[in-house]
């Protein structure tokens, strides 16, 4: 049996966060593409490091809604 893997565009840290923060709210896609993105990389830059802290914080208070 065949392993599926699904293969998402690459899209800039940035962008999918201030669209995670922008709508305030995250869909399983958009972490996803988050995850991936932040997971390519070797290290966050400064404003990437303040974004990643934003949507965190957005979904620990309750800012950040998870919707499927």
């Amino acid at each position: 049996m065949k392993s599926t893997q699904i293969c998402f565009p690459k899209f800039p840290v940035p962008q999918i966060a201030n669209r995670i923060i922008g709508l305030r709210k995250i869909t399983r896609i958009d972490q996803e593409l988050f995850m991936s993105a932040l997971l390519a990389k070797k290290s966050l830059s400064q404003e990437e490091q303040s974004l990643v802290e934003q949507v965190y914080e957005g979904l620990n208070r309750g800012w950040i809604k998870v919707v499927e």
